[in-house]
């Protein structure tokens, strides 16, 4: 079969008229709609996971303004008359997106909320001349239209909006709102971040409250941040979190979601490479794998931009801003945070309580708080099925392995002068070990206070974040020979590569026992194989032993 991706489409509708392909994930309406129906629920899931993709498929459905049979066709919702007959086409519809409500300062903030809402209004103008709505509720949103009225205009847009639709069709209205945390993630840290709360949590509370015009209040967003507000109506907010077994599939992709992507693509053959780079979340019960990554690498086989010598890429890696920002703020906190971050690069757990409704400006507070936000925002993935109060979190995947490290070495880069960093790797490939040593023990001395005690480990971590940021392909304990080398660095341009075997001893008095070791595993143990078959030549073998902020290197 022959198939088009376009992952950068995340409307239903567009993606559907477009004839791209579509992941059926439309028993979510089911579920939603006829099975578990509240009046206020929030679906938390991470950024690139298909959220605005499931919000505006609800809104696509739904509206009774809009005629969707045709891009509903063939899917599995329409084999339930039932809930076809009931809700399709059958309610108006209320959609928000925030996602593009941030800026400098709180003034910025509120003039693209003005932008937002004046879009919105003018896509429903057509109320203006309907002979049942209030006519001070007309002259209310022409204010809202042309961007003239007062603040307090702009929060109630939502409930005004409602209460319109209600009177010209005769039925409450879904509110559909995406993205709703994003005002809140960008000014986190910011002087200004409570008057974006302030305003987003008023904004909804006038919808999420008890209100006749409101069908119901469908919300998106990474965290459960607004629980306990001064609002009263944000609180009836139920939500459905990456804990939650209730909805757990349906935003998202399952294993069979995967084999039957990669079937129709003629892709049956990648299942490995996706399962170990894309695979690894679980959602309530549920195995998940990230859609965006995922797509992204089908895209890049079908177009013919796949590099088989780099392998998977992890292209959530930029797309996830405030994820980011959490690790680089955190790291070099504590001891104990930076050996918890070697430690879950190490493919080990941390233990964590996690508290589903943190607050952005809480993140920092404690540990616990900023696993939880990581956990939520799909850096890390419980490493169990089942809840308890204290949960073992991991990295999921080497694809979120790829960004930790990345942000690692940018905590690096701030500490390190760069000139040691290139002289290192630069004397490595000129086959240089005196020079090498001497960078490397300059290096460990800016980078020692990272990390409360060296372990191996400590070593490879540095030495993989050196190597990514200077734009090599890094390959972290890869099969090759007869056993996992520590590094195998690839330079894709040049098609040579470093096969590095790592030791670390606590006397220094141990160095040369312990490099004589390392250069004689690197030839028993053939580690080169891999890169041989590849292509790669030169391939320059290096034992490196460490001890506190010494190293040795010896060419094998």
């Amino acid at each position: 079969m022959k198939i088009t991706i376009n992952e950068s489409i995340d409307s239903f509708r567009m993606l559907r008229e477009s004839g791209a392909y579509y992941v059926d994930k439309t028993l979510l309406l089911k579920e939603y709609l006829a099975d578990r129906f509240k009046s206020c629920v929030l679906f938390a899931r991470p950024r690139r996971f298909g959220k605005t993709m499931a919000m505006t498929m609800f809104r696509d459905f739904l509206d009774i303004h809009r005629d969707s049979k045709a891009i509903f066709e063939g899917l599995k919702i329409m084999e339930y008359p039932e809930v076809v007959e009931k809700f399709q086409n059958q309610y108006p519809v209320v959609f928000l997106s925030l996602k593009e409500v941030f800026g400098k300062s709180f003034d910025s903030v509120f003039d693209n909320l003005q932008v937002v809402v004046s879009n919105l209004c003018s896509e429903n103008a057509y109320l203006l001349a309907s002979p049942t709505v209030d006519d001070a509720d007309k002259e209310f949103m022409n204010e809202l239209r042309f961007r003239r009225g007062k603040q307090s205009y702009y929060l109630e847009s939502l409930s005004l909006l409602a209460r319109m639709l209600h009177a010209h069709y005769g039925k409450p209205a879904f509110v559909i709102v995406d993205e709703y945390d994003v005002p809140m993630a960008k000014a986190l840290g910011t002087p200004f971040y409570d008057q974006v709360r302030d305003m987003v949590e008023h904004m909804l509370s006038y919808v999420c409250k008890t209100n006749a015009n409101v069908k119901a209040v469908l919300l998106s967003g990474c965290l459960y941040t607004v629980k306990n507000s001064t609002y009263t109506g944000v609180n009836n907010i139920v939500p459905y979190t990456i804990l939650s077994p209730a909805f757990a599939s349906g935003i998202g992709f399952t294993d069979e979601d995967i084999r039957k992507l990669l079937s129709d693509a003629g892709l049956s053959d990648r299942y490995e490479d996706v399962e170990t780079w894309y695979d690894g979340y679980i959602f309530g019960r549920e195995r998940m794998y990230c859609p965006w990554d995922v797509m992204r690498y089908v895209a890049s086989i079908l177009e013919g931009t796949y590099s088989e010598a780099k392998g998977p890429e992890s292209y959530w890696l930029n797309t996830s801003e405030t994820s980011q920002n959490l690790i680089h703020g955190f790291l070099g906190k504590t001891n104990a945070a930076n050996e918890s971050f070697e430690q879950l690069l190490a493919g080990k757990c941390v233990e964590c309580k996690v508290n589903e409704q943190v607050p952005y400006h809480q993140i920092y507070e404690n540990g616990d708080n900023l696993w939880t936000a990581l956990l939520e925002t799909g850096y890390l993935s419980k490493a169990v099925t089942e809840n308890a109060a204290i949960l073992p979190l991991r990295l999921p995947n080497r694809s979120v392995e790829a960004a930790f490290r990345q942000e690692v070495w940018d905590y690096f880069r701030d500490k390190v002068d760069n000139a040691f960093v290139r002289d290192f790797v630069s004397a490595l490939w000129a086959g240089e070990t005196s020079r090498a040593e001497a960078a490397i023990c300059q290096i460990l001395e800016a980078t020692l206070s990272f990390y409360h005690e060296y372990r191996e480990y400590s070593y490879h971590l540095i030495l993989d974040g050196f190597f990514t940021g200077q734009g090599c392909t890094v390959l972290s304990e890869p099969e090759s020979g007869y056993g996992r080398s520590d590094l195998i660095i690839l330079d894709l341009g040049r098609k040579r590569c470093l096969i590095l075997e790592l030791k670390h001893v606590k006397d220094e008095n141990d160095l040369e026992a312990a490099l004589q070791e390392g250069a004689s595993q690197l030839i028993c143990q053939k580690y080169e194989s891999t890169p041989r078959y590849l292509g790669f030549s030169p391939r320059l073998k290096y034992a490196m032993a460490f001890s506190g902020k010494t190293g040795r290197i010896k060419l094998a």
